[in-house]
């Protein structure tokens, strides 16, 4: 016959194990699951942990709180939202993403030079292509300037002359006027040249960010990732590594 405390013993036991078994089963489900179509997107999470896997995903632990959720994919728009994560509720997300197209990037690149380079995914030739835009207006505004300078330096020769009295002042008079328009003629030149650049690099932008647009291969996926937990003293993060 067993005693009491050997029955208590046993029926404490009993539920710590029940509890752990609990524990970890709540763990290995968790109560967020992402879809995407297409998948094999790039799913982060960020809030009180930072979490990251490919789609379709569920993660392996309770989350709870508020979630900034961030699906990114090549060759579609990237999806940002946020979530609020209930522990006693499993929640489903299911993304239909959005392709990139040549008529968004060439709009974009329309309103801004380089824009649309950035919108597919090349930021080192959108740079190139909006400092290039911004150095050529730049010399454009000093060019015209200068010309507009020595427009009016001619027309004060030309002034100077139509008022002269002597005689012996027009050889002198007719020198500067001649020289005066040789320097507009000059100024006319490099602003030609400098409108010819700008437009140049910004026609180039827009034939870029329309015919060269990449064509991405739909099926392509993000290298398998590994999620760890990752705990200090004053934090909780998470490291990542990636497959090649």
């Amino acid at each position: 016959m067993t005693s009491a405390p050997h029955r208590n013993i046993s029926l404490l036991a009993a539920l710590v194990i029940i509890g752990c078994a609990g524990m970890v089963a709540a763990q290995g489900g968790g109560n967020l699951q992402i879809t995407t179509n297409p998948s094999g997107a790039l799913v982060t999470l960020k809030g009180d942990l930072t979490l990251s896997g490919i789609a379709p995903v569920q993660f392996d632990r309770t989350l709870v709180g508020r979630y900034r959720v961030e699906i990114t994919r090549d060759g579609f728009e990237r999806y940002r939202s946020t979530s609020y994560l209930s522990e006693s509720l499993m929640t489903k997300l299911d993304v239909k993403l959005v392709p990139k197209t040549r008529v968004k990037a060439f709009f974009r690149s329309l309103v801004i030079p380089g824009w649309g380079q950035r919108y597919y995914g090349n930021a080192t030739k959108s740079t190139f292509l909006l400092l290039g835009t911004v150095a050529a207006a730049a010399g454009y505004v000093v060019v015209k300037d200068d010309y507009d300078s020595k427009v009016d330096d001619y027309n004060e020769r030309i002034a100077d002359r139509a008022a002269a009295t002597k005689w012996t002042d027009l050889s002198r008079l007719n020198r500067e006027v001649r020289d005066a328009q040789a320097k507009a003629n000059d100024a006319e030149d490099r602003v030609n040249i400098m409108t010819a650049i700008a437009a140049g690099i910004y026609a180039f932008n827009l034939l870029d960010a329309f015919l060269l647009f990449p064509e991405f291969d739909t099926f392509s996926e993000y290298k398998p990732l590994s999620v760890q937990p990752r705990t200090d003293l004053n934090r909780i993060g998470v490291t990542v590594s990636l497959k090649f």
